[in-house]
């Protein structure tokens, strides 16, 4: 069951409504789950879903620090529930299926370990995103977060502006596999089961989850064009591991990663350097590159003409 929390004071642990926000600056938590510093200016955004704001469940069993997580959280107008022990958790979270859930580790009763094995068992909570929360610096810690299923691994004390970028990440990835999702049901209402067709391309990764991660592996590499994330840590953001998704995304892509990645940004470069008349430079930067003299190696390699020459030819007379 869930605490409600009104401001400023937690009061009971009767079950919450999700609540929106009442504006306080402390920016990190400590490792009792307490914010130190502050930024009074910090600036809103609104990163709500489109029927209303993301709802998080936050569990900790400390009351005082919980406090202060919940009116930052709230202060970017998500709408947050709470649990102050793993009992609570998952019965707040069958309930309510919020959109992501900050799971502290250490809690009376269940410990976050096994509340988070029990969220990815049940069908009804294994696709929420969890964010492991602790004052554990060690690498068992955080390796054992990710055996069990867990989206990200925060250590404290985190800093609000870390906190809520983190959040915002991971729901953001959730709202792109929920989208995925949806669009392949529709697919396969169309055109039939997607297993048989994508299983010809994709060999091993023929299923329709297998494909799912893989899309949602290719609009990770697009949105961070400028900094990709390694083999490594791209495949623990969609839940794989770095051979099969090497291996997948050859077979359903007809290319590596790598070789995305380095299409991704000379199609992105032609298409500044047709379109603006931002400097070779500053162009080389927004897609990747470390400087001008890369750039104009790869599009040499590529158009066999500098970025100069192929920027003039295109505004004289732009591809169709």
């Amino acid at each position: 069951m869930m605490t409600q929390v009104a401001a400023p004071a937690l009061e009971g642990r009767a079950v919450a409504k999700p609540q929106r926000a009442v504006a306080t600056a402390t920016p990190a938590i400590s490792d009792h789950g307490a914010f130190i510093g502050s930024d009074p200016d910090a600036a809103k955004q609104d990163l709500g879903r489109a029927d209303g704001p993301a709802h998080l469940l936050v569990v900790d069993d400390e009351p005082d620090g919980l406090e202060l997580v919940i009116a930052h959280l709230r202060d970017y107008d998500f709408a947050v529930s709470t649990a102050l022990s793993g009992t609570e958790a998952l019965a707040a979270a069958g309930d309510a299926l919020p959109d992501l859930i900050l799971l502290d580790v250490t809690l009376p009763g269940l410990d976050g370990f096994e509340v988070l094995r029990r969220l990815k068992q049940a069908p009804a909570t294994a696709t929420i995103p969890v964010l492991m929360v602790t004052g554990h610096r060690d690498t068992e810690h955080k390796v054992r977060c990710f055996e069990l299923g867990a989206a990200d691994y925060l250590v404290k004390p985190v800093a609000e502006a870390e906190l809520k970028a983190r959040v915002t990440t991971q729901l953001r990835q959730h709202r792109l596999r929920q989208a995925l999702s949806t669009r392949l049901r529709s697919y396969e209402e169309r055109f039939g089961p997607l297993d048989e067709a994508a299983a010809g391309a994709a060999g091993e990764l023929g299923s329709r989850t297998d494909v799912e991660l893989l899309l949602r592996a290719r609009q990770i590499l697009r949105e961070r064009l400028a900094d990709p994330p390694s083999l490594t840590e791209l495949a623990r953001l969609i839940g794989t591991n770095q051979p099969r998704l090497s291996k997948g995304f050859r077979n359903l892509f007809g290319t590596t990663v790598y070789g995305f990645v380095r299409e991704s940004r000379l199609r992105r470069a032609r298409a500044l350097l047709a379109e603006t008349n931002l400097p070779v430079k500053s162009i080389a930067l927004d897609v990747g590159y470390r400087g001008t003299s890369d750039l104009t190696r790869a599009v040499k390699g590529h158009w066999g003409l500098t970025p100069t020459a192929l920027r003039q030819r295109l505004k004289a007379a732009p591809e169709r």
